[in-house]
């Protein structure tokens, strides 16, 4: 993904003959949210055996259905939820195939799957999803667009390293309960209650380096800073945003150890360790949930926090927030003008 500059980020202002570059500004976020996403289909996330006649059927082995592929049609019908699948069959003469269209890593097939009548109930041999949850951390907000960038990195469908990609989206309000630390090659986690009504926002991008989508209201409290060029970017003392009990924002010491130098965006630039002993205490390090915590430094937001380092897990890795603002920018464009 090649780095995209924003039209506003190059404007110039001359004052008295000086030409300056005008300062990019964000309110930082850290703010523990819940993500519902809808990819559009139904996500197979498994298939069983099916035994009757005398015989056994699996999707999987018999009609080329795989983990991981997305049902977008039965019947040339639409599908969208569960509802719409078992619709496409209910009355469906069970001596035929059930006609699938499936997206397999960007690519669609045409698949035939059995429906099977077995003690009057209809049997697919497909476990299937028509949306994931997931927790995660808001990086910032942007007051001029009403755009957000959350995560730092993409949302996987969670049963391959395919991107999911995204139809439908929404954020809500979440509340942290505990925390499970983390332990070398054992990443822990926050473990949150998401409000699904109290509403933060839509989905409208999943990508490698964060969703995005239009926040309805900015948290209370908040104050805007400027967004660091990658090269203002340097090692030593920062801090990070993020949710550890509640709702409660709190600021946590960390060290930038390293930061490479990238023309194209990609979710590990900046290297860092926790040095805070209050969080350290709590998770011991980097945690699932907290992706997405914006990093400051100098009192600029330079990057959001995107991976653990599973090995040593008093470190993490780092998305620089230029390129989680131009992406916000790309995707307000995309949707808004």
């Amino acid at each position: 993904m090649k780095l995209l500059f924003s039209f506003a980020s190059l404007i110039a202002i001359t004052i008295s003959g000086a030409t300056q570059v005008r300062k990019i500004q964000v309110v930082p976020g850290g703010e523990n949210i819940g993500i519902e996403v809808k990819p559009g289909g139904l996500l197979i996330s498994g298939t069983y055996d099916i035994d009757y006649d005398t015989k056994t059927y699996n999707p999987s082995r018999d009609s080329d259905i795989q983990k991981g592929d997305l049902i977008v049609k039965a019947n040339d019908e639409s599908i969208k939820t569960i509802n719409d699948f078992i619709t496409t069959f209910k009355n469906n003469d069970i001596t035929n195939d059930v006609k699938l269209k499936i997206k397999r890593h960007s690519k669609f097939y045409e698949r035939h799957l059995k429906v099977i009548k077995v003690n009057d109930r209809y049997k697919t041999g497909l476990f299937v999803k028509e949306r994931l949850l997931g927790i995660g951390t808001v990086s910032f907000y942007d007051e001029k667009t009403k755009m957000y960038g959350a995560l730092g990195h993409e949302i996987g469908n969670g049963i391959d390293s395919s991107e999911l990609e995204v139809d439908a989206g929404s954020i809500y309000d979440s509340t942290v309960t505990s925390i499970n630390p983390s332990m070398n090659s054992k990443p822990g986690e926050k473990v949150a209650d998401i409000d699904f009504n109290d509403y933060f926002g839509n989905v409208l991008k999943n990508t490698q380096i964060g969703i995005y989508g239009k926040y309805d209201v900015l948290p209370s409290n908040s104050s805007s800073l400027d967004v660091a060029e990658i090269s203002e970017v340097h090692k030593g003392k920062a801090e990070i945003r993020t949710v550890t009990k509640g709702k409660e924002v709190s600021v946590y010491q960390i060290e930038i150890t390293e930061v490479k130098k990238q023309e194209e965006s990609a979710p590990k630039g900046i290297t860092f360790k926790v040095t805070d002993e209050r969080l350290l205490s709590i998770s011991n390090g980097i945690v699932a949930g907290m992706s997405g915590s914006p990093i400051i430094q100098d009192n600029k937001v330079v990057g959001a926090v995107t991976h653990v380092l599973v090995d040593k897990v008093h470190y993490g890795y780092g998305v620089y927030m230029r390129f989680m603002f131009d992406m916000a920018q790309t995707v307000y464009k995309e949707y808004y003008e």
